[in-house]
This record gives structure tokens, C-alpha cells and sequence, in this order.
């Protein structure tokens, strides 16, 4: 049987378009539950996630704060994690924004994990075992396997690279020299906007 995992691993590669919103990462947000989001621009973790729990049969939190996964499943410990698990990470000293992935490998100090939305895109990345929240195994199957949601057709596919917000971030990120500090205000702006977009995608996921 195809589990979440393996369907995860089979997305990996997928990334947010410069110009327009990727229909993959569109889709994602509809087969998690939530089909009034429309672009790739508001955070996209939770709908990765329970996008490929919903498509494997498996009942998801249906909600795109990624802490709502720490009261879903069953709990497992650190050393008895197993690839596919649902692993939830704190993000910032935030008390409500997190993230959630799968399990792939613990490192010691790092925890690879296979999700979305990390750097932008689908990918095996490592996160600070420190902000480690929980691990939870998924339930088993209960549902017939859903089918992807059709996107939309495409004439050509934007090259994959980051929006301008996200290049004036990490050039902020470099320092301020050449001109940079004209881009690190710009940055700073586009961290609060983002964080605005996660607390009211956090507000209505108690809506779902």
C-alpha cells in the first residue's frame, strides 16, 4: 500500500514560482481541506502534509497550523521515530507558528525531515533537534486513497527561482554593503507581512 511518505518523496522537487503560484502547491492546500487558498505565498507546510495523508487514505488535522498535528496520531518517542512519521518543530520563540514534516533521520543535533515549504520548496532538510515539539505516527488507513486535485494546464512553467521578497531577504541576509540596506528594510517588511499571512491562516484553521 502507498503511504504519505511515499508519496511525499515522489513531490520532492516541487518549488514556488517567481511569477504566479505553482497549481502543485495550489493543490495541496485543497486536497489538505482548504480550497479557498489560491497562491503558493501563504505558508504551506500543513497543507503538504495533510495533502499527502488525505491522498494515502489517512485522516489529516485538516488545519494549516502545523502544531495542530501534536494532538493527532500517536505519540512517539525521539529514538523510536521511523521514516514517515509526523514531526513538529517550534518556530522562533513564536507560541502558536511551528513546522511539520516527515520523519526521514535523526542526527543527533539535526532532524532530517521530508516536507514542504522548507526554503520554498519540497525537499529533505535538517531542523534543529532543539526545536523539536513532538513526533507522531500516523493512524492507519481509513478512507479510500484520494485522487491529486487536477490543476489547472499550464503554457510554460516560470523558472524556478525565488520572488524578489525572498532574493531581498537574503541579500539582507549577506550584509548591508553595495546598496544593501535599501534591500534588508525590504526584507524586514516582507518577514512581518509574512508573519501577519501565518497568524490569520493560524486564526482560521480553527474554522476548518
Amino acid at each position: 500500500m502507498t503511504t504519505a511518505y511515499d508519496l511525499a518523496k515522489a513531490e520532492v522537487g516541487t518549488v514556488e514560482w517567481a511569477k504566479g503560484d505553482n497549481p502543485k502547491v495550489v493543490a495541496y492546500f485543497k486536497d489538505s481541506g482548504n480550497p479557498g487558498v489560491m497562491d503558493d505565498e501563504t505558508a504551506w507546510c500543513a497543507a503538504f502534509v495533510g495533502a499527502m495523508l488525505r491522498r494515502a487514505g489517512v485522516k489529516s488535522t485538516g488545519a494549516l497550523n502545523a502544531r495542530s498535528y501534536l494532538d493527532w496520531g500517536t505519540p512517539v518517542d525521539r529514538k523510536n521515530a521511523l521514516p514517515g512519521d509526523v514531526v513538529i518543530f517550534k518556530r522562533g520563540s513564536s507560541s502558536w507558528q511551528g513546522h511539520v514534516a516527515f520523519f526521514v533521520k535523526d542526527r543527533g543535533a539535526l532532524i532530517d525531515v521530508l516536507g514542504g515549504n522548507q526554503s520554498n520548496a519540497v525537499n529533505v532538510k535538517g531542523y534543529q533537534s532543539a526545536a523539536l515539539l513532538g513526533i507522531r505516527r500516523p493512524p492507519k488507513a481509513t478512507a479510500k486513497p484520494a485522487k491529486p486535485a487536477k490543476r489547472p494546464a499550464q503554457i510554460a512553467k516560470p523558472a524556478a527561482q525565488p520572488s524578489p521578497a525572498k532574493e531581498a531577504g537574503k541579500a539582507a541576509a549577506g550584509g548591508l554593503a553595495g546598496g544593501g540596506l535599501a534591500l534588508a528594510i525590504w526584507a524586514l517588511w516582507a518577514d512581518a507581512a509574512q508573519a501577519w499571512r501565518d497568524f490569520w491562516v493560524w486564526a482560521f484553521s480553527f474554522i476548518n
